[in-house]
């Protein structure tokens, strides 16, 4: 009986790192999407990655791995002995998650994109793509993106609200992208379509959150 338990789980959690791979595939290609209209990006992370990207050559995913790793060392920083050791597998986690925005952006989607209602199509298909794929991600719960993680963290620490913490991170990154985009001679990232993401992304994550509950829970509960 202990062994064919043990099977399942075992099963279940292949299942589940399987769906964790597809999701993460799906929502970087569905980010790139966004990059590619560059008419904003609802993520303040990537329009300081498309600014050090047009300034100082540095890929848009590279700089997204950076960027998270930094979020890594800062949880470790504060927490210390109390710092979970599969936290470590954010690391390994934004390094895939980086090299596939890279793949997507500078190797697949090599057309350009001249048209204004183009764009914007591209950038209402990315936010239902990340809507899709984010929803499924997170009910997985394997592993928690390091930016957000680092919120939290910094919440507790800081006895902040958590979502005032994530605020001002936005703010940060949304200030950092306009004095590169100032200082740099590029355009502005934040944009149009930042707003947009905004206004779409949370209530398409709720819905795909309550969609695939029923099919995660199964996953989880292979026999």
């Amino acid at each position: 009986m202990e062994k064919r338990k043990n099977i399942a789980t075992k099963k279940s959690m292949v299942v589940q790192f399987v769906l964790l791979g597809i999701c993460t595939a799906g929502t970087a290609f569905s980010q790139t999407l966004a990059l590619k209209a560059n008419i904003g990006v609802c993520a303040c992370w990537d329009a300081v990655g498309l600014n050090v990207y047009q300034i100082f050559g540095i890929k848009v995913g590279t700089v997204s791995m950076c960027l998270h790793a930094i979020c890594v060392l800062v949880q470790f920083l504060i927490q210390r002995k109390d710092f979970e050791k599969r936290k470590i597998l954010q690391l390994p986690y934004v390094i895939v998650f980086g090299m596939l925005l890279n793949f997507f952006y500078y190797n697949v989607l090599t057309f350009e994109v001249h048209a204004y209602v183009a764009k914007v199509l591209l950038v209402i298909t990315s936010y239902l793509g990340l809507g899709l794929f984010l929803g499924p991600m997170l009910l997985l719960n394997l592993i928690t993106i390091p930016s957000e993680a680092m919120c939290n963290v910094l919440s507790g620490y800081a006895k902040v609200d958590y979502a005032k913490v994530r605020i001002g991170l936005d703010g940060v990154c949304i200030a950092a992208s306009l004095a590169l985009s100032f200082l740099g001679g590029v355009s502005l990232k934040v944009r149009e379509g930042t707003v947009m993401g905004m206004l779409l992304l949370g209530p398409l994550e709720k819905l795909s959150m309550k969609v695939f509950e029923p099919q995660i829970e199964r996953v989880k509960d292979i026999k």
